[in-house]
């Protein structure tokens, strides 16, 4: 190794050190502390396994077109020999050598449209492919979303737990005073300690769901092992939201939904290699150009050539027939998956449009427990106070249960409404919704 390699190989090992750390930073940035929703959705397509594999498909569909074009593009390649000859002995040139290097540029004129749409073909591949990862985008938002919520939810659980736990133990060891004065008899105990053992149970369940629930949303946003310690309650703009109707939904999904339109963009594609595959059957037209040197000097040699070439395929023993077949196929089949999608689709936009409304319903309710719950605490807590009843303990965990009731019903409308968008293609103007709320 000269030294000149040897200092631009340093080089590059230098680059390459100094890169390392910062992909390694950049694989293992730590979450901060409080995360917030618009952070952890920010995370969604880092390093994504899965719409790293529809990426991967997306950049096939781009070297398809490339190959596409390629066949219409000019072909320049040389051509070599060397070899020992005995010429004739009416030959002008008697010497032994008969050496050539051919230098020649070929290229398509026209094909009677097998290029344009093979061309054709692989731009709509393209294209369903690119909807494919938006859709893959759509949904990786939604689990993260998903796992943020399932942390947010485990939180008030365990509040509610570890507060009825709290409850518990406190009227056990009241309870237990009263047996020692002989006011409360052994199965009062007895019935006692096994609501607190419960209660226990519940609260170390919620403890470790905690744990869980974090660990999960780590995975999520690439940080395994990366618990976040607290999270941030999101203000949710979808709650403020009006239902449009169901049929501005549906024909809105049946138009901009991504999955029905790489399913179009399929069918296009298949279409146009159909053509394709019929046009093997028809003249190809192509010109070149030839270039040559020779070793030995022969009036037949020709030191430059240019031609135009016809070839018509007259019989391929079937090959033409098959690969139209095995295309209309194929096209077949992916109209098939369109008309089942499609049939799909409706289906769930009804399902989610149900779930909408009834969740309007659901958080009208919820409210209204909440306000209940909250004002009965108010007034155990004055009864508290006064002596006159002891249920404010009952009073705080009823309460609890309603706020995660609240919330459980908020989250699953976000969610809601998010999938309706994925369904969708994204919300509808806001002059196009209707006053239903």
């Amino acid at each position: 190794m000269s030294k000149f390699e040897r200092i631009a190989v340093c080089m590059v090992m230098s680059c390459l050190l100094l890169c390392v750390p910062a992909v390694s930073h950049a694989q293992t940035e730590p979450l901060p502390d409080p995360l917030t929703l618009e952070h952890a959705l920010s995370l969604a397509e880092q390093a994504d396994p899965r719409l790293q594999q529809v990426q991967a498909d997306v950049d096939l569909a781009r070297a398809g077109l490339m190959e596409a074009e390629a066949r219409d593009g000019i072909n320049i390649w040389a051509e070599g020999r060397a070899r020992w000859i005995e010429p004739a002995d009416s030959s002008p040139d008697q010497s032994h050598e008969d050496h050539k290097l051919s230098l020649f540029a070929r290229k398509s004129l026209y094909d009677f449209g097998r290029s344009s749409a093979l061309r054709a073909a692989a731009v709509a591949e393209i294209s369903g492919r690119e909807q494919l990862y938006l859709d893959g985008s759509q949904q990786r938002r939604l689990e993260v979303m998903q796992r943020y919520f399932d942390v947010l939810r485990a939180d008030l659980e365990f509040s509610r737990d570890d507060e009825a736990m709290a409850i518990a133990y406190v009227t056990l060891d009241r309870l237990r005073s009263r047996h020692q004065l002989g006011q409360a008899s052994d199965l009062d105990i007895l019935t006692m300690e096994s609501e607190y053992q419960q209660s226990r149970r519940n609260r170390f369940a919620s403890e470790g769901q905690m744990r869980v629930a974090r660990a999960q949303l780590a995975i999520v946003l690439n940080r395994p092992g990366m618990l976040p310690a607290n999270l941030v309650r999101p203000e949710l703009p979808q709650l403020a939201r009006r239902l449009p109707d169901y049929e501005q939904l549906l024909d809105k999904a049946l138009s901009d939904n991504p999955r029905l339109q790489a399913l179009r963009k399929r069918v296009e594609a298949a279409q146009q290699r159909v053509d394709g595959a019929y046009a093997g059957r028809r003249p190809r037209l192509s010109g070149e150009l030839e270039a040559s040197g020779y070793s030995r000097s022969m009036g037949s040699n020709d030191k430059l050539r240019a031609g135009i070439y016809l070839e018509v395929p007259l019989y391929d023993g079937g090959a033409t027939h098959s690969a139209v077949a095995r295309q209309q196929a194929e096209l077949y089949r992916i109209q098939a998956q369109l008309t089942e999608a499609e049939r799909s689709l409706r289906q769930a936009v009804l399902e989610q449009w149900t779930e909408l409304n009834n969740l309007r319903i659901e958080r009208d309710r919820a409210a209204a427990q909440r306000n209940y719950r909250d004002l009965y605490l108010d007034r155990s807590r004055v009864a508290y106070e006064m002596e006159v009843r002891a249920d404010l303990g009952d009073a705080m965990v009823r309460l609890s249960e309603a706020q995660l009731d609240e919330s459980n019903i908020r989250f699953a409308t976000a969610l809601a409404w998010e999938r309706m968008d994925a369904l969708t293609g994204g919300a509808l103007p806001a002059t196009a919704e209707s006053a239903q709320q």
